[in-house]
């Protein structure tokens, strides 16, 4: 078996810890906290300037918003499509800022449905779950 955990914010030589608040993503994180975190910790794959970025491209084995975007983006095809994009520092998705955005909007959308069904849950579902009953 073959299991891959995504990094912490902070990139690969980082962890994820809950004593710091902006190593990950919480599901109790608010759609500013996601804003913020995403785009001022997450660690960059790609260049210094604009130039070197169209002329490299990133580095996708150590950007932390597209490893994410790989466990979290549903479409595996877009999925290509930013990665391409984002190492040959061409099209749409050519620069980190670009790649953040995308991981902020999937990460707000999977955030919020979390958090409406945890809302959702009242003392009645919790006892109803509680009960005892004969699974025979």
């Amino acid at each position: 078996i073959h299991s891959k955990f995504f990094p912490p914010l902070q990139g690969a030589q980082g962890k994820m810890s809950s004593s710091d608040a902006n190593s990950a993503i919480f599901l109790t994180d608010t759609f500013e906290d996601i804003e913020r975190k995403i785009k001022q910790h997450a660690f960059s794959g790609g260049q210094d300037t604009k130039k070197k970025q169209e002329e490299l491209g990133a580095n996708l084995d150590v950007d932390v918003s597209y490893q994410w975007l790989r466990f979290f983006l549903e479409d595996d095809d877009e999925l290509i499509r930013i990665g391409k994009e984002y190492g040959s520092g061409s099209g749409e998705h050519w620069s980190t800022g670009k790649v953040k955005a995308k991981l902020v909007a999937v990460l707000k959308d999977l955030v919020e449905e979390h958090q409406e069904r945890r809302n959702a849950v009242t003392d009645e579902v919790v006892k109803q779950w509680m009960t005892e009953r004969c699974i025979l």
